[in-house]
């Protein structure tokens, strides 16, 4: 079984891991493997040394194809897949959401052709996500295109949705990174928000599909993958216009995320996999989407309170115009042969 680590940096790899894929948030990362996509929203607090990087102890094989709207680059090892998609979308409702269905079904057959089925997380960037279309938001465009996709592929997509972000870039570029398995993860909801997929129609005809988390046990313990997480409590946006509530909200909707995952983690007495251990806030790694630039000191605040010191923040448009802030997370469970492993 590879096992799969989550790590800022590729600079101290052991000598059995190596990069299988990522999310540089800077230019100027370099790896000899792998493939890693730059994120394509600018950092609000400067240069970071931190990066989102996925190592395996597998050594992958990177391709890249031409597809009818854009290109997919992606790598593989036996057991894992990390990828991204390109497609040039500049205007139109029906193209946004055509672009969007094809890319999905783009990603959905190459995991099902190679034999990864399992979606762990997806990482969407919209362009222009909150402007009209023909009376239409484009966020309700995306979300129709990545619906009749998954309908599409109803076999890989049958137990559960991956964990997913959705965030308004300023470009002219829908961007899909993605992240597979072999190995089917446990898929994770928050008791205090709607699942995403029974949302009613006064967000759209068609509702966003994901999980808040997902979990994927390996040999060395487990990864956690956290959301795109707002200030929603059960469907519905709290605190407008009050960026330090929702940034608090925000982060109680993700700190009962991961009491169940703990609570998954401390339960599950399966092989390797018995041990009582749990994840703190400080022991995670933070991506911060902030709408408006001159939040980002409250924001930032807010966190460093609750004792958050890896996170880096970007500029970003939030899928609802009433939220000011998104924040996923993502994190290494590591049993005690292992030793407990901090993303800094």
């Amino acid at each position: 079984m590879e096992t799969l680590i989550i790590s800022p940096s590729a600079q101290q790899l052991k000598q059995s891991q190596h990069v299988l894929g990522g999310i540089c948030h800077t230019h100027g990362l370099s790896t000899d493997e792998g493939t890693v996509v730059q994120l394509p929203l600018s950092a609000l607090a400067g240069k970071t040394e931190l990066n989102e990087l996925f190592l395996t102890d597998a050594l992958s094989a990177t391709h890249e194809c031409t597809l009818p709207l854009g290109t997919i680059r992606y790598s593989q090892t036996r057991e894992f897949i990390f990828g991204y998609i390109e497609t040039e979308q500049r205007s139109g409702s029906e193209r946004l959401e055509q672009a969007t269905r094809q890319a999905y079904r783009a990603m959905l057959q190459l995991c099902l052709t190679l034999h990864v089925p399992h979606l762990l997380r997806i990482w969407n960037f919209v362009p222009h996500i909150n402007e009209d279309e023909l009376m239409t938001e484009r966020y309700r465009l995306f979300n129709m295109g990545r619906k009749k996709a998954f309908d599409d592929f109803s076999q890989i997509i049958n137990d559960g949705y991956p964990a997913a972000c959705a965030l308004g870039s300023f470009d002219d570029t829908l961007r899909i990174a993605f992240l597979a398995s072999t190995r089917k993860p446990s898929y994770i909801e928050n008791p205090r928000q709607m699942n995403s997929s029974s949302y009613p129609e006064q967000y759209g005809i068609v509702p966003p599909l994901f999980s808040r988390a997902t979990l994927l046990r390996h040999d060395a313990g487990a990864a956690l993958f956290l959301s795109g997480t707002a200030s929603i409590v059960g469907h519905e946006s709290r605190h407008q216009h009050d960026i330090r509530a929702q940034a608090y909200e925000t982060l109680q909707n993700l700190n009962t995320i991961l009491a169940q995952a703990n609570r998954i983690m401390m339960n599950d007495s399966a092989g390797p996999m018995d041990f009582p251990y749990s994840l703190g806030l400080n022991e995670l790694f933070w991506r911060v989407y902030i709408r408006l630039p001159e939040h980002l000191e409250t924001v930032r605040t807010v966190l460093q309170q609750a004792g958050i010191r890896q996170a880096v923040f970007v500029k970003a448009d939030i899928c609802r115009t009433e939220l000011l802030v998104e924040i996923e997370a993502s994190a290494n469970y590591r049993t005690p042969e292992s030793g407990k492993m901090k993303i800094a």
